[in-house]
């Protein structure tokens, strides 16, 4: 009786010690609970982990590539991060949802992960500007901004814009690809539209590039005739063409050419040295006048 009673004693005894060890325990939670929570050191009116307001991002990309537009936020709740375009207020993204018909614009973000990175796919010149990554809280709106930087790559070709030969001669031109972070694979000549750098119909055409610290290419046309006058166009992917005014001509032609200007410019200067005489011309013919009145 004396045991079973000792027994009955300690059992109570931890019924009362056991509510109060819970008690100090921390309290378990799922992780898939507190993958989204906010910074302790935050609050509903304060920066979001991850968010300086007002920060801004310098992106290049070049024309007809993708661009991807960065922004990093942790801890942001049941916040959802939009993108705005702020050329025309345009909102592009809400959350993972694209709000836009342009499918060359898509979000990138993974469940858990801390990016939500703004897509543009085939860029062109118009996707210049301003792009605004923000979240909306109860007393404002914590923003970055993106500055997007389209680089157009353009062709030079090197000499005047204006390019004399004479028959047999050979037509020589060479071109250079500036602003090419990614340069061109390929560069085409054309004349009048017509493409050259195949053309077997001609013969005596050579194109060859040269994918150097600078991307170039040089064209020669071998015994030029009058049919190859016209203009040629150095043109890569994505990239503003260069044209130049071909000018083919026989020897006797110039000759007869510089001769009809050099008579022309001779008969403007007769007609000049003229119309500069006429002033004394009219003098004299007063005076004359008034004193043929002045006899009679």
């Amino acid at each position: 009786m004396g045991g079973r009673g000792r027994q009955q004693a300690g059992g109570g005894s931890w019924s009362l010690i056991l509510p109060l060890l819970l008690l100090l325990l921390p309290p378990y939670a799922p992780l898939a609970a507190s993958q989204y929570t906010v910074s302790p050191t935050s609050t509903e009116s304060g920066a979001w982990v991850g968010v300086e307001n007002n920060t801004v991002v310098n992106v290049k990309a070049q024309l007809g590539y993708t661009a991807f537009l960065p922004c990093s936020v942790r801890m942001i709740g049941d916040k959802q991060i939009s993108w705005i375009r702020r050329r025309d207020w345009h909102v592009l993204t809400s959350g993972v949802f694209t709000y836009t018909n342009d499918e060359r614009f898509s979000i990138t973000h993974r469940d858990g992960a801390d990016d939500w990175t703004l897509s543009i796919k085939y860029l062109q010149e118009r996707d210049n500007g301003t792009y605004e990554c923000h979240i909306s809280t109860g007393t404002g709106i914590v923003s970055q901004f993106v500055n997007l930087n389209v680089i157009v790559p353009e062709a030079f070709i090197l000499g005047n814009s204006e390019y004399h030969v004479e028959t047999g001669s050979p037509i020589n031109l060479f071109c250079i690809i500036e602003q090419t972070p990614i340069p061109p694979q390929m560069i085409s000549w054309k004349h009048n539209g017509r493409l050259l750098n195949y053309d077997k119909e001609r013969g005596g055409v050579s194109v060859t590039i040269n994918n150097g610290a600078k991307t170039s290419s040089r064209l020669i046309i071998s015994n030029a005739n009058t049919s190859d006058s016209g203009n040629y166009t150095c043109v890569a992917p994505n990239t503003r063409p260069a044209v130049v005014h071909v000018f083919v001509s026989q020897g006797d032609k110039t000759a007869a050419i510089q001769r009809r200007t050099s008579g022309s410019q001779s008969v403007f200067g007769a007609r000049g040295r003229l119309w500069a005489a006429l002033p004394a011309l009219f003098s004299l013919l007063w005076a004359t006048s008034s004193a043929t009145q002045l006899l009679l």
